[in-house]
């Protein structure tokens, strides 16, 4: 019966959740073809790197930035739908927010299943329309539906199966989660040790040691089975050294800000990120904590105390691994979204014991879910970061008239670009060009190599333009054409436009 329900699920409520996630989407991220263009930098590295994998270059050792291969995949993936424009991005933000929207549906009607479809709209109105959502197309974003249905299945398994053995399947589909992050962004497993790791004790407890055994071989066999096509495809092509190296390796030693000899100075680093991401969003922190706190309250008879423990340990140990770097930039907490889901159980358990909400009229309940989406459309729209970049048509963005600029003046076949010391603001896909840089654009790691390098393509003069922001280019054999400054993440850049002189 339970399982012939979840199937009709996927028929009925999937859709709705889909349809839920475009609309919110179209209005709240820049990826959208309602927007002139989304210039975030680390979208467009991820873009450029891609686009440049469906292309032949192999990320790493062609093109250089130090997040994992899964990012660059998922962006090559988006590319092959639109290589010009970032709809394809936009697509592929639909398709990851809707089994997001479908999880957290998920997890609320675990404990209040007739009003459970109310999650949707509010859940992707205060996640959409936040600070944290800055732009549209990060990594973390993408990943939130693989934590939401984590975060559903070990919920579920405790709720409706525990103490009976943990099934095997659902083991092997977390780790392969959980391998999706190793090669995405490996801080993110910290999730996951909690999450496997709270399972094989709790199997242990229940006296089911075999199979707390046989669980996490399973899980780790199919984590690591991940990578296997990644390191065939990096040795084939001569690039499995620069993929350790770049992607584990330096970003373990050369990316973190924080001064891990003091333990005072993490803790006080990781509680100041989580504190100003509360600040920022605080109807995302309300409702973390609101879930949180009543998970925690509930009987026993209701809650087991490893439950409990789970949870907590899985919110705080995530908190703790996103930040620990010392850095707090603002998406970074949407990885914490899922537990989002847990903090509108008790709302509408509250409403429907005021009897606000009556589940004997279907009407009501449509009437009332649309009426509720009607609003937070609304709401997501009116307080959305991203709202000021509607005003500003597309021939009036610097890399949009930039690269009509540079169409004109070109003095070779194609337009060949080089973004100096700079991150790639969205330039080269303007002109669309896989750049032939491997260094193509600056990044958080500081790498002697990258400046150096860089450098070297400038004395070169191999790129017939050149962009630069917030820097005025004294390269001998360049003039300056184009000035233009544009408003993005909270200040007015300069951008120029340098072309090469005979």
């Amino acid at each position: 019966m339970e399982r012939t329900r979840r199937a009709a699920d996927w028929k009925t409520v999937f859709p709705i959740c889909f349809l839920t996630a475009a609309v919110f989407l179209f209005l709240c991220t820049k990826s959208s073809p309602l927007y002139p263009l989304n210039e975030w930098v680390d979208a467009n590295i991820y873009f450029t790197i891609g686009k440049g994998m469906m292309h032949g270059y192999v990320p790493y050792l062609n093109l250089y930035d130090q997040k994992g291969p899964i990012a660059f995949l998922l962006f090559g993936i988006a590319s092959l739908i639109s290589g010009t424009s970032f709809f394809g991005v936009y697509v592929i933000e639909t398709i990851a927010f809707s089994f997001f929207l479908f999880a957290a549906y998920r997890i609320a009607a675990l404990y209040t299943e007739k009003f459970a479809l109310i999650v949707l709209p509010v859940i992707s109105a205060f996640i959409l329309g936040s600070l944290s959502f800055s732009h549209g197309g990060s990594l973390e974003e993408l990943m939130m539906p693989l934590f939401a249905w984590s975060l559903y299945d070990t919920l579920r398994y405790f709720k409706e199966s525990y103490p009976n053995p943990v099934p095997l399947g659902m083991i092997a589909r977390n780790a392969l989660f959980a391998g999706v992050m190793l090669f995405g962004k490996f801080t993110f497993l910290a999730f996951y040790v909690v999450w496997m790791g709270v399972i094989a004790i709790s199997q242990l407890m229940a006296k089911h040691v075999k199979r707390a055994f046989s669980a996490s071989g399973l899980f780790l066999l199919v984590m690591f089975s991940v990578g296997i096509p990644l390191v065939v495809y990096f040795a084939l092509n001569g690039a499995l050294k620069d993929f350790l190296y770049y992607y584990f390796y330096a970003n373990i030693f050369n990316y973190s800000w924080t001064d891990k000899s003091s333990l005072l100075t993490t803790a006080f680093v990781i509680i100041k990120s989580v504190g100003a991401f509360s600040y920022r969003n605080p109807q995302i922190a309300l409702l973390i904590a609101l879930g949180l706190g009543w998970f925690l309250v509930q009987k026993r008879d209701q809650v087991r105390i490893i439950e409990k423990i789970n949870v907590l340990l899985m919110a705080g140990l995530l908190a703790c691994a996103i930040y620990i770097g010392g850095q707090g930039y603002r998406y970074y907490g949407l990885v914490l979204t899922p537990f989002m889901a847990l903090g509108m159980v008790p709302i509408v358990r509250l409403l429907e014991r005021r009897e606000y909400l009556v589940a004997d009229k279907p009407w009501f309940k449509r009437t009332m879910f649309l009426g509720i989406s009607i609003v937070m459309v609304g709401f997501a729209l009116l307080i959305s970061d991203n709202r000021y970049m509607l005003s500003i048509p597309r021939e009036e963005t610097p890399q949009a008239r930039f690269a009509s600029i540079m169409q004109e003046k070109k003095t070779e076949d194609e337009v060949t670009l080089f973004c100096y010391n700079m991150p790639d603001a969205g330039f080269y896909l303007a002109v669309n060009e896989i750049p032939p840089y491997r260094f193509f654009a600056r990044v958080n790691v500081d790498l002697p190599e990258l400046k150096e390098s860089q450098s070297r393509y400038l004395e070169e003069k191999s790129a017939e333009f050149v962009v630069t922001r917030n820097l005025e280019l004294t390269q001998d054999g360049y003039q300056l054409i184009e000035t233009q400054e544009f408003w993005s993440e909270e200040q007015n850049d300069t951008f120029r436009l340098y072309q090469r002189v005979d």
